[in-house]
């Protein structure tokens, strides 16, 4: 039961990122970083478990914790989507932000008025 949550889990926190960065065309703003260690990560864990298997020469560490498994299995796979997503199909690419929603970013979020100010009153 608990390692269906931490792969449900893991299904939401990549797919809506995923289908963002599809949508928009880019991956502009988002850390591929991470995404590289968590590849690293994944990686080095089923090389564990392949070296574990090889010295007690049986490959339960595989089926015996099926959660780990497909924990790894279903990270290393989004890994493998962002990098693509990242390096292959949008490289360099920008994130198009509509006119409408440009406008709103390059306004302040508070603007000041003179009277806010009373001591440049008399400069």
């Amino acid at each position: 039961m608990e390692c269906s949550i931490q792969v449900f889990m893991t299904l939401i926190k990549y797919i809506p990122q995923a289908v963002m960065n599809f949508r928009r065309k880019s991956t502009d703003g988002f850390s591929i970083g991470n995404i590289l260690l968590d590849f690293v990560g994944g990686c080095t864990n089923y090389t564990q478990m392949i070296v574990q298997s090889i010295d007690q020469n049986s490959w339960v560490n595989f089926y015996g914790n099926i959660g780990k498994t497909l924990l790894s299995l279903v990270s290393v796979f989004f890994d493998i989507i962002f990098m693509c997503q990242h390096y292959l199909l949008y490289p360099a690419k920008k994130a198009v932000i509509p006119p409408k929603l440009k406008k709103d970013v390059s306004d302040p979020l508070l603007k000041s008025s003179d009277s806010d100010h009373p001591e440049l009153e008399n400069v």
